[in-house]
C-alpha cells in the first residue's frame, strides 16, 4: 500500500479519518463465501456419493465456486487500497488507482465469470425436467448467451450495468421457464406445486438482482462510495 499523504487539500479530523468499515466488509463477505462454499460442497457430494449421477452441471458449479472465490481474493486485496475506508482519505494518483484495476478484474471473474458458470449449470439442470423441443431451445439459448461476451462498453461502469440487466433477465427466464412443464408432470399435484415453489425462489434473485443495479446507478454519485460499498453486499 502506499504510504503518501494524499491529495486533499484540507486536513481531515483526524478521528473521522480513522474510521474504517473493511474488517466488517472482509467479514460479511467472506461469510456469503463461505456459505456458497458449503452449499457447492453439499451438492457434490451428494451428487458424487449419494445418488452417484455426477453431471455436467456439477462441473460447472465448481468452476463458478472458483470464480467466486477468486472474486474474495480480490476484495482482500482492495482491502490494502481503500476498501472501507473514506473516499477522501484515499491516495488518488496510487492506491486508488490500484483499487479500480482491482474492481475491474472482480467485475470480470466474480460478477461475470462466477454468474455465467452458475446460470449455465442451473440451465443444465433444468434440461433434465423435459426434452421438449421448445424448452431445449430455450435453455440453450441461454447457456449461449450466458457465455457471450456483451458488447464492448465504454466505461467499466458500462460493463457492470449491462452485467446486471443482463442476469436479471437470465434470472427471470430461468425462474419461469421449467414452471409449464413442471405443471404438465405425471405426479401429485402437490408434488407440482412444491417443485414449481422451490425453482420459484429465483424471483428472490431477480428482486436482489433490481436492488444491485439501483445501487450500481447511485454508486458514481456517492461521495464516500468506498466507506460502505454497500454495492457490495447487493452483489454477494
Amino acid at each position: 500500500m502506499n504510504n503518501t499523504k494524499g491529495t486533499a487539500p484540507a486536513p481531515f479530523n483526524p478521528t473521522w479519518a480513522a474510521e474504517s468499515n473493511t474488517a466488517r466488509i472482509i467479514a460479511v463477505v467472506t461469510v456469503f463465501h463461505l456459505l456458497a462454499q458449503l452449499s457447492v460442497t453439499l451438492r457434490i457430494y451428494a451428487r458424487i456419493w449419494v445418488i452417484k449421477a455426477p453431471g455436467w452441471d456439477d462441473t460447472v458449479m465448481v468452476l463458478s465456486a472458483i470464480c467466486a472465490w477468486g472474486g474474495w481474493i480480490s476484495f482482500v486485496i482492495q482491502a490494502q487500497y481503500g476498501l472501507g475506508k473514506h473516499f477522501s482519505t484515499i491516495d488518488k494518483k496510487y492506491d486508488y488507482i490500484v483499487f479500480n484495476h482491482v474492481a475491474f478484474w472482480q467485475a470480470i471473474i466474480s460478477a461475470a465469470g462466477a454468474l455465467m458458470f452458475l446460470k449455465v449449470s442451473i440451465a443444465l439442470s433444468l434440461l433434465r425436467l423435459s426434452k421438449t423441443g421448445w424448452y431445449k431451445w430455450a435453455l440453450w439459448s441461454t447457456i449461449g448467451k450466458s457465455g457471450s461476451c456483451v458488447s464492448r462498453p465504454r466505461r467499466h461502469g458500462d460493463i457492470a450495468h449491462a452485467l446486471s440487466g443482463f442476469n436479471i433477465f437470465t434470472d427471470v427466464i430461468l425462474a419461469t421457464l421449467p414452471v409449464p412443464v413442471i405443471w404438465n408432470l405425471q405426479m401429485k399435484r402437490r408434488l407440482r406445486l412444491y417443485a414449481i415453489g422451490i425453482l420459484s425462489l429465483g424471483s428472490f434473485a431477480v428482486a436482489m438482482g433490481i436492488v444491485k443495479a439501483v445501487y450500481q446507478l447511485n454508486n458514481d454519485s456517492d461521495p464516500d462510495k468506498t466507506f460502505n460499498r454497500s454495492i457490495q453486499f447487493w452483489g454477494l
